[in-house]
Parts: structure tokens; sequence; C-alpha cells
């Protein structure tokens, strides 16, 4: 793993681990499972989805706990270490799952950040920590393009933001919305327009396909999952 998976997940993405209330009274594993669909969602889904905040720093605090647990283990006996092997095992699946639902979202943020900064919608979904991100990497890839070749070209075709001529092509990058994506319903949704003309029924626990644009409102309101 790189030093930057690292620093993701030692608070590069959640800054300050802050105290996870004991009166929640919420058992772990739901935060587990929750970012594990969270992160076939993102790995599905062409846009950048909401950064789920909640099940990144209690897992990150969780893992805290865990490690500080494995310390304090007395290394001299050996269910001490049978223990000490199965908390590290834990503590390993938990890092792969946080580590790629970053490394999903830092792949969508590379290939769209000129957009996603501009959205302001696409923007809200961020985490503080992946706005800086995303402006530093604009920063120093506009800066690197200007410097290897675009600076030896007229000014007016310079910038990078540009509508080619008159045909209203954008020089930036969008999510492609109208890609279509398998999905299964985890709600009592019924009949769901999908069109001007057609609605679709949609049941709980079926699996249907459709273009991301026409079920993403049904995505963030949590009643579909993508797969």
């Amino acid at each position: 793993m790189s030093d930057y998976d690292d620093d993701m997940l030692h608070g590069g993405f959640g800054a300050q681990i802050p105290s996870v209330e004991p009166e929640a009274q919420i058992d772990p594993s739901q935060y587990l499972l929750h970012l594990t669909q969270a992160w076939i969602n993102e790995r599905a889904a062409p846009d950048l989805l909401q950064y789920e905040e909640d099940s990144v720093t209690n897992l990150l605090a969780r893992i805290e706990e865990q490690t500080a647990t494995i310390d304090e283990l007395d290394s001299g006996t050996e269910t001490a270490m049978i223990i000490s092997i199965l908390y590290q095992t834990e503590l390993e699946r938990v890092k792969f799952v946080l580590r790629s639902y970053l490394r999903t979202r830092i792949s969508k943020l590379e290939r769209y950040c000129t957009f996603i900064l501009a959205d302001p919608s696409s923007r809200r979904r961020l985490s503080r920590a992946e706005v800086a991100y995303a402006e530093n990497y604009l920063r120093a890839t506009t800066q690197h393009y200007h410097n290897s070749f675009l600076s030896s070209l007229p000014p007016s075709v310079q910038p990078q933001d540009l509508e080619v001529f008159d045909r209203k092509l954008s020089m930036v990058s969008q999510p492609p919305l109208d890609e279509a994506v398998f999905f299964r319903v985890v709600a009592d949704i019924g009949d769901f327009q999908i069109s001007e003309e057609d609605t679709l029924l949609l049941q709980p626990g079926q699996i249907y396909i459709l273009r991301y644009r026409t079920v993403r409102v049904l995505l963030q309101r949590g009643q579909i999952e993508l797969i």
C-alpha cells in the first residue's frame, strides 16, 4: 500500500477521529456492511456519490481501538497469539474495504476533477480533504499541461475548459450519466416513471437494468443498490 493510502486511513479523509457516542449503540459491523455497499455503489455509478463520512469515521475509530487491543495482548501465551491473529485478520479486512472505497472515489475525482469542482452539487458530495486534494490535483495538472505544450500555442486556445467551436462540445470530461446500470430494489417503490410515457413497477428484491440518469434519485434516497 502507498503512503497516501496510509494517510487516508489515519486521518487523511477523516481529519481527527471523534469519539464514538456510546448512546448510539450501533453495531460496528453495520458500518462495515454499509461502507461495503457504498463501495459497490461507487464502483458501479458513473458519477461521484455522497461521501460516507459517518461510516468512514466510525470504522477508523474502531481500527484505532482494535489496534490498541492487539498491542495490549500478552504475546507470551498461545491463546493471546490466536486472538491477535484473528483481530489482525479482521483489521486487514476492514482496511481493505476502506482503502478500496477511497481509491474508487479518488479515481473518479481525478478523471472528472474540473467538472466536479465547478459543479456545486458534485462538490457538496466531497469531504473537506477530497476538496483540498482535487484543488491541488487540478492546479498541478493544469500547470503541467501549460508548461509541457500549451504555452507554445496561441493564447486563445490555451484554456483547458473551452467549448469546441460552435458545436458546444466541452473539453471538460463529465460523468456519462446515460450509462446503463444494474440495480437491486431494496424498498417499496411501486410504479416508477422511467420516461414521459412509460412507468415500470419496481418490486423489492428484484434486479433491473436502466439508465443511471433515470434511477440516480432512487440511489440517493437509498431505495436501490447498484450491483
